[in-house]
């Protein structure tokens, strides 16, 4: 099969790109082209390749793919080094049966399955994914309370590492929802990503670093808090008033006419 993959013309006008710096643009065409890269989307590559064909060097690389995943246009999977390119298969998507055999075989060869997981989200092709993912999907359904139970003991493996008093805080909010109906999701389940290991990192640096604040909000354009607390639209307006009145920030509007923010030059 040919090596080649489609890149839109509509994707300088994709709105995360028209804010992009030169370095970002080129790092996320790389990891959209790179001789790694499968027909289904998921692909494993060493951070030693990706150092040796970009000239980056390790920290940066880690930083764009941090970046990137905060983004939602990637998962990076740090134990078996694969990365998930989203909505991948909607630009190179095809209805040949060859190609959809291709991609059937690739992901049988995927390790980590929770990736694929979240290519069910993605997926315009109508693949058909590995039985082992299929007997996942005919599970019972959790109710709310082992949902909760289960993300309660997930962020208790990093109890040696986090104090308990954190760790009960960032459960406390991240369980959060409207109603104790079992319909109603938690904050932590409308979340595409949820990296517990990466979040728990973020929420002490923050505690760390602004715990002694007032308002307890960053002093820079944190897209983690962000996505915190996208959904009480009264504190995101207080979030930006803050880092344009205390921080230096300004906002501006892009030639597609989205709202950004920026430090001001």
């Amino acid at each position: 099969m040919a090596k080649y993959r489609h890149i839109h013309t509509t994707f300088w006008n994709d709105p995360l790109v028209l804010d992009l710096t030169p370095e970002q643009k080129y790092f996320y065409l790389y990891l959209l082209t790179n001789d790694k890269v499968k027909q289904c989307g998921i692909y494993e590559i060493s951070l030693r390749q990706i150092v040796y064909q970009t000239g980056y060097n390790k920290d940066t690389i880690l930083t764009l793919l941090a970046f990137f995943e905060d983004a939602g246009k990637i998962i990076y999977s740090n134990e078996t080094n694969e990365i998930l390119l989203r909505n991948f298969l909607k630009y190179n998507s095809s209805k040949s049966p060859k190609v959809i055999k291709c991609i059937e075989d690739e992901l049988k060869e995927v390790k980590n399955q929770v990736l694929i997981e979240h290519l069910r989200f993605d997926d315009t092709v109508y693949i058909d994914y590995p039985k082992c993912i299929d007997k996942k999907k005919k599970k019972k359904k959790k109710n709310k309370k082992e949902k909760e139970k289960e993300f309660i003991d997930s962020v208790f493996v990093f109890e040696k590492d986090f104090n308990k008093k954190m760790l009960n805080d960032f459960i406390e909010y991240w369980t959060e929802s409207n109603s104790d109906s079992d319909n109603s999701q938690m904050r932590f389940e409308k979340c595409d990503i949820f990296n517990i290991k990466k979040r728990l990192a973020r929420w002490n640096k923050n505690s760390e670093t602004f715990g002694s604040k007032k308002n307890n909000m960053p002093d820079f354009l944190d897209n983690v808090y962000i996505n915190r607390i996208k959904d009480d639209q009264a504190q995101l307006k207080k979030y930006y008033n803050y880092l344009c009145n205390s921080c230096n920030y300004e906002k501006y509007e892009t030639i597609t006419g989205y709202i950004k923010y920026r430090k001001k030059r």
